[in-house]
Parts: C-alpha cells; sequence; structure tokens
C-alpha cells in the first residue's frame, strides 16, 4: 500500500511543501498547510478524499502525453504507469514519466497556450528561468530524482500541431480506454483544442535537460520530513 497516490506526498503535489508560511516562524504556507491535511485525512480514512475529476486539461494531457512520448527517440522508457515510493521516508511517492540513461523526465502537455508559451520561454532562459516560473515543475522533477536515484532531470513540454488534429480524433475515436473521458475531443472545434500552427514560432515538442543539484535534494527532503512530522501528530 506504501506506492498508493492517497496518503501521500505525491511529487506532482509536492511543490505545496516548498514554501513556509508569511507568520513569522510558519513552517509551511497556507496551501502547504491544507496539503498537508488532506494527507492526514486521507491516512485516516483509508481512501482518497476524493475521486480524480475527468476535467478537460487532465484528460487532454493523460490521452496526449503518450502521443508526446512517440515522438521521443527509442532511449526513452516510458514509466508513468508505475509509482515509486521513496525507501526511507515514508509517505513520500511518485511516477516518473520517463527514465532515459538515468535521466529522470517528466512529460506536459498544456491545456491552455498561455501556459505553454510561458513555460517554454522560460526553458529557453534556463534552468534558473524555469524554476522561477514553474516551481511545481521543477520540484516535481527533483522529487522523482529522488525517488528514482537520478542526477539529471528532464522536462518535456508537448502542445501538437494543427496538423496533427485529425490524427489524435482519430486516436481518440479508437481509444480502448474510457472514451466519456475524452468525447469532447471529438466533437470539440479547432480552435477548442490547444494546438500551433505548423511553421510558427513554437515548436510542437520542447526539452530541457539538467543536472539537479544536491543542495535541492537535501532541500526538499527536509521538507518533506517536516510535513511528516505534521501528518504524525
Amino acid at each position: 500500500m506504501k506506492n498508493q497516490r492517497f496518503g501521500n506526498f505525491s511529487s506532482s503535489e509536492i511543490h505545496k511543501l516548498i514554501k513556509p508560511g508569511r507568520a513569522k516562524d510558519a513552517e509551511f504556507s497556507a496551501p502547504g498547510l491544507t496539503y498537508i491535511k488532506e494527507k492526514s485525512f486521507e491516512l485516516k480514512l483509508g481512501r482518497a478524499l476524493s475521486s480524480e475529476q475527468g476535467a478537460r486539461a487532465t484528460s487532454w494531457g493523460t490521452f496526449v502525453e503518450e502521443r508526446a512520448f512517440k515522438l521521443l527517440d527509442i532511449s526513452y522508457k516510458l514509466e508513468s504507469k508505475i509509482r515509486l515510493a521513496h525507501p526511507t521516508v515514508k509517505h513520500w511517492t511518485g511516477a516518473p514519466d520517463t527514465i532515459r540513461r538515468e535521466v529522470v523526465g517528466d512529460i506536459k502537455c498544456p491545456w491552455t497556450l498561455k501556459s505553454f508559451c510561458e513555460s517554454i520561454e522560460a526553458m529557453e532562459k534556463g534552468v534558473s528561468e524555469f524554476k522561477a516560473v514553474r516551481p511545481e515543475y521543477y520540484w516535481q522533477l527533483v522529487s522523482n530524482a529522488i525517488l528514482t536515484g537520478s542526477d539529471k532531470a528532464e522536462i518535456i513540454i508537448y502542445v501538437p500541431y494543427l496538423s496533427e488534429l485529425e490524427e489524435i480524433r482519430e486516436e481518440a475515436n479508437n481509444y480502448n480506454g474510457d472514451q466519456n473521458k475524452i468525447a469532447f475531443i471529438n466533437w470539440a472545434e479547432d480552435n477548442e483544442l490547444p494546438y500551433l500552427i505548423d511553421g510558427g514560432r513554437y515548436k510542437n515538442l520542447n526539452k530541457l535537460e539538467f543536472e539537479i543539484p544536491q543542495e535541492d535534494k537535501i532541500f526538499l527532503t527536509e521538507r518533506v520530513e517536516l510535513a511528516i512530522k505534521l501528518i504524525d501528530k
């Protein structure tokens, strides 16, 4: 059960534990305290507080992620269905999307083009800017690097070209998973889906690989351990 998502701090949400509160000596921000309380409730319940929501953004990202993976070279392995647990720190899990030559990676398929543009332009300026603009992505990668024993990470961001939408609709129509979650892809107009103009400023597939500072691994571990003390109270 230790690899379950509920009752555990997950890599995808772990950024909520990074910031301290505004008040003097406040160890966690309000979102961080809320997150810790939610995990405490789940441990007592023995189940998640609520079921996964089938929001379009989430459903789109999950569905299109596999397409993005197919655009990568054969050195990548898709690992997103495997949830890992920290070997010594309890209540800490994560599910990396890819592992390539000891580089842990995560694939993001943004629903909004604003989010896509902000992310890409931050990536183009380097790791420091990426960390500042997308701390949720950065700390997810740090967490998964810790869980996999990796020293390097890679963020992969994908939005299809307009020319890809027809094929994506065909893939959605033949999808063998929950059709209810992705039915909107087939009936949505082109402008209701995220896409890029072919030959425009941005590429559909974008990557940034970087080495994770050891101090960030230490810092995140300390933050998780601190949060666990609050859960165990």
